[in-house]
């Protein structure tokens, strides 16, 4: 009984033909062939042909390619180089008798059954006109191989074996043909070059066996030379046709073939699938000249083939041609984009914006990969690599940001661009990158534009940008009237961003109700929170529509309002414009405080021009002049905000604070509010413009010190020696510091204050000034020569002083000195003056840092000698005992050597000392000590301690040829400045980093 579990054999389709049937009939080979989708196909046919042929039966299955990376390896002499029967088989080799080879002289020795097989894999290989191209794809290199021996064995009539020898004879015995060996030797010298290149693309390096090996390795000079003589011959070169071949038949004994029955193919036909192959052999190896020729060579031959004409031999696809003409760069099809797009990122960004400007118009290059082209420029540009400005980046973000209006649902852009360029010119190339694509915009791309222009007007640019995009947008013909008005009027009652952090301004609060009361207050909200003129006016008009109980000025109790215009203003008629006057006076002084000086400029500029009505007409010069003044000192305070980066017109400002000032001399009734003339006189003083500050009503209590400095400097101008000057200025100075005011009241509250004063100073010699002030207070209070400190201009001033509070002093002097060093951080006296004062009081590692920094700034970094009015014995001395107090032992020896005569005694006591710090090691220092005695004292301690090692080390750099005694001068200059610039560098590395 059959067992129900084994598997029943699979039923052959009614298709499918089986290989022995077209043994016993000759016409049945054609008859498959001809089907739409023969089963088995035609190369599964050659594979069945060859496995089953009595010397090649196969003995497992072979995959198309699998034997050039699965074959075993070779040991002469050992088992692991015997091939497998197939192997054997296939290439004409018995497993017995690998070395034997059919005798070439005395014809086919061959079976009628091998040769029928044979003839069939010829004959099926004829129908797919030998296309080496499919054969290499789907046939193992063996089979392809096995394939070629049968195509020449049939051509010359006689049994041959691949590869064929160095001297191959080139007889042709009586059954073969010599049109037919001429096309059988042209494949076999095609084929050999073509596996040179399919080889090497094989993952693993394999050992091939036999003559396969053989094959590999037969040298291709003469296939090449055969390949070109045949390019230049005149010779007519015929192929085989499918009719040359005629299979056996069981009646009939002959076994001839026809071979009168060939295609005769043009020269151009050769010479192009030559060529053709001869080019990539050619960039395989490397020899780009002879691939280029021959790849011209191969086109020039192609384009002279009639277009109808059949091709029996040349089988070139025009997509691979034109990537052999590309590789080889004479291409005549235009580049496209995307490829261009690639050449301009290896040529450094060449010609990039006119590829991202047709690539907004044909969008072939990814989003993705333009975008990470602006990052590589941003990169590109931050590290120094691309010597280029931030246009270059601004205009490809424009390009990116256009395109990607057009790819739907991509929302994040244009946020990124507007708040990442914000502080550049970003509208320019915006508008630019949007003209040249909007004539090429069908409706729903015209709608996608629309869309963000609005977003950008409402949303996202600045007011300034949004009315110039407004007007721009007006030429652009892409809107209606209608739609403009509308934009208008939008733009009209956009409120600006509601600041987060507020809680009357929180959106959730919102109530749409119809309560008056509600709405009310989310108007009043609103008018808070605004940061512009024309909105304020707009909600003033919609809040006095309601019938408010109490004035709308009085809705924002810290709308704080200068006296002079307070009163003023209080003293117009109830309206909208007293209203309106003062929110604007007390939305402008609270932008002010909040550092937004340009809104609050703005506002009170629209506020001058609202003072020109009829209402207030008796008042309007006085009114325009109280806030001229105004913005005059915001206008300051902005400038000294702003100092070192984007100042103001300096000139233009200093004119209008001597016309502010000049108002004291004339005597006017009204005058500017003391902290506007304070501001002038400060403005003056960072100028250096101090003629016009003389001549002023010293007993002004804003304008002591302001003066007092300018009377110094000016005194300072005229005498050019070291005799006493004005001393006003150092009794203004040391009054701040008394424990007891000696002063009155009423003199000192006119006073402003000290630190108040120099909060506002900017100009160096100002700084200057005051420090020497407070750092020679500092030395009479100390009464420690040991901890003196020395800056310009302390000779000045007095040397005894009584009754002050050196605390006061030393914490005044030292804000003063950080924040005159954070204006001018390479003033090198300023450094070590900090570096004094730290160290007076006790904080010995900010001084090192300070004199660190100091003698960096002073050497250009290291790239200049150490020059003595940079770091003098006492700056040394003090650097020595900074380091000895912080247990750095081993640099204050360094450092001794920087004395202009070395102090030995500190030197042999600092060694003897044990370093408490883990940074100072004394072999790391041994490359900055150039004086050898030190270095001969070093290596005594270490022979006494028994530091063999370290005693070595020192004893070879003593050793070196620059610390040589007998060198000249110039060589031992030489020497110390290297490694004084090697030690400086170490304590940079150990202080400022």
């Amino acid at each position: 009984m059959d067992d129900p579990l084994k598997p029943k054999p699979v039923p052959l389709a009614a298709e499918t033909v089986l290989w022995f049937e077209f043994l016993l009939d000759p016409h049945k080979i054609t008859q498959h062939l001809q089907r739409t989708h023969p089963e088995p196909s035609a190369l599964e046919l050659i594979m069945q042909f060859i496995s089953v042929t009595p010397d090649t039966s196969a003995t497992s299955v072979v995959t198309p390619g699998g034997d050039l990376q699965n074959l075993p390896g070779a040991t002469v002499g050992g088992a692991a180089n015997s091939p497998t029967p197939t192997a054997s088989a296939a290439l004409n080799v018995s497993p017995l008798a690998q070395q034997q080879q059919w005798p070439g002289e005395n014809g086919l020795e061959l079976t009628r059954k091998q040769l029928a097989l044979k003839i069939l894999e010829l004959k099926v290989a004829t129908w797919l006109r030998w296309d080496l191209d499919m054969l290499e794809k789907n046939l193992p290199v063996l089979m392809q191989l096995a394939l070629l021996r049968d195509l020449c064995t049939i051509s010359y009539g006689r049994n041959l074996s691949i590869p064929l020898a160095s001297d191959f004879d080139l007889k042709i015995s009586a059954s073969g043909n010599e049109r037919a060996a001429r096309f059988a030797l042209t494949i076999y010298h095609r084929l050999l070059l073509r596996l040179q290149l399919v080889k090497e693309s094989a993952p693993f390096r394999f050992q091939p066996i036999d003559q396969l090996q053989q094959f590999l390795e037969s040298p291709t000079q003469p296939s090449i030379e055969y390949l070109q003589q045949l390019c230049t011959s005149s010779k007519p070169f015929y192929v085989f046709h499918y009719d040359s071949f005629v299979t056996l038949h069981c009646d009939d004994l002959s076994t001839g073939q026809n071979y009168d029955i060939m295609h005769l193919i043009s020269p151009q036909e050769l010479r192009a699938q030559l060529n053709y192959e001869l080019a990539h052999y050619y960039l395989y190896t490397k020899q780009y000249v002879l691939a280029r020729e021959s790849a011209a060579a191969c086109n020039s031959n192609l384009q002279a083939i009639a277009p109808q004409t059949t091709l029996y031999f040349c089988h070139i696809r025009a997509v691979e041609l034109e990537g052999l003409l590309l590789a080889c760069g004479i291409s005549a099809q235009k580049h496209t984009l995307m490829e261009r797009f690639h050449q301009s990122l290896l040529n450094n960004y060449a010609e990039i914006l006119t590829i991202l400007r047709l690539d907004n118009l044909a969008r072939e290059i990814p989003l993705v990969s333009r975008r990470n082209l602006e990052l590589d420029i941003e990169g590109a540009i931050s590290t120094g690599q691309l010597k280029e400005s931030a246009q270059l980046q601004l205009q490809v973000a424009a390009l990116n940001m256009v395109r990607n209006i057009f790819e739907w649902g991509s929302i994040f852009g244009s946020v990124e661009y507007f708040e990442k360029y914000r502080e550049l010119d970003y509208l320019p190339p915006l508008v630019e990158a949007l003209t040249e694509v909007l004539p090429h915009c069908n409706k729903a791309e015209q709608s996608a534009l629309k869309h963000f222009l609005i977003d950008c007007m409402l949303h996202q640019a600045q007011p300034p940008q949004s009315k110039q995009l407004l007007q721009i947008v007006r030429d652009l013909d892409l809107f209606t009237v209608e739609e403009l008005d509308d934009l208008d009027d939008q733009m009209l009652q956009a409120a600006p961003p509601v600041p987060s952090n507020s809680l009357a301004s929180l959106n959730d609060w919102m109530c749409h109700s119809k309560s008056t009361r509600v709405d009310v207050a989310a108007l009043e909200r609103q008018l808070i929170s605004c940061s512009n003129a024309n909105t304020v006016r707009i909600l003033l008009v919609k809040l006095c529509g309601t019938a408010p109980e109490k004035p709308l000025w009085s809705i924002n109790p810290s709308w704080d309002v200068p006296q002079p215009l307070k009163a003023m203003v209080m003293a117009m008629p109830v309206s909208f414009l007293q209203d309106f006057s003062y929110v604007l006076l007390g939305k402008a002084r609270e932008l002010a405080t909040r550092g937004d000086y340009i809104e609050a400029v703005s506002m009170l500029s629209v506020l001058k021009s609202e003072s020109q009505r009829q209402e207030i007409a008796g008042n309007t010069q006085l009114m325009c002049k109280l806030l001229t003044w105004e913005i005059l000192h915001i206008q300051i305070t902005q400038c000294l905000e702003e100092w070192h980066q984007k100042p103001l017109d300096l000139q233009s400002l200093g004119t209008r604070c001597k016309q502010c000032l000049s108002v004291l001399q004339a005597g006017d009734s009204i005058v500017p509010r003391p902290e506007i003339l304070e501001s002038c006189a400060i403005m003056l003083l960072n100028l250096t413009d101090f003629p016009p500050l003389l001549y002023l009503d010293k007993r002004a209590g804003p304008l002591e010190l302001p003066l007092a400095f300018a009377a110094t400097f000016i005194e300072m101008e005229k005498m050019k020696t070291t005799k006493k000057v004005s001393r006003d200025a150092w009794e203004l100075m040391v009054s701040m510091f008394l424990n007891v005011p000696k002063r009155s009241t009423q003199s000192s509250a006119g006073s402003s204050s000290l630190q108040a004063f120099l909060q506002r100073v900017r100009h160096q010699n100002i700084f200057g000034l005051a420090i020497s002030m407070l750092g020679k207070l500092h030395n009479i209070l100390k009464d420690d020569p040991n901890n003196d400190l020395s800056c310009e201009y302390m000779h000045l001033w007095p040397t005894s002083v009584n009754n002050f509070s050196l605390r006061s002093v030393c914490e005044t002097l030292q804000w003063l000195l950080s924040e005159a060093l954070s204006y001018y951080p390479q003033t090198i006296s300023w450094l070590k003056m900090k570096g004094d004062l730290d160290l007076a009081i006790g904080n010995n590692e900010s001084a090192m840092r300070c004199y660190v920094n100091a003698l960096v700034t002073g050497t250009d970094y290291c790239t200049m000698p150490l020059q003595r009015n940079v770091a003098d014995d006492y700056v040394i001395r003090k650097m020595i005992r900074c380091a000895a107090n912080l247990g750095c032992h081993m640099q204050a020896t360094v450092l001794c050597q920087f004395l202009e005569e070395i102090d030995y005694g500190i030197v042999f006591k600092n060694l003897s000392e044990k370093s408490s710090n883990f940074t100072d090691a004394m072999d790391s220092y041994y490359s900055c000590i150039w004086d050898t005695t030190l270095l001969e004292f070093i290596v005594n301690l270490h022979a006494k301690r028994g530091e063999h090692s370290r005693k070595l080390e020192a004893i070879s750099m003593m050793g070196t040829l620059e610390l040589n005694a007998n060198n000249n001068e110039e060589i031992k200059r030489e020497s110390a400045m290297v490694r004084k610039s090697r030690f400086i560098r170490a304590l940079a590395k150990q202080y400022l980093l």
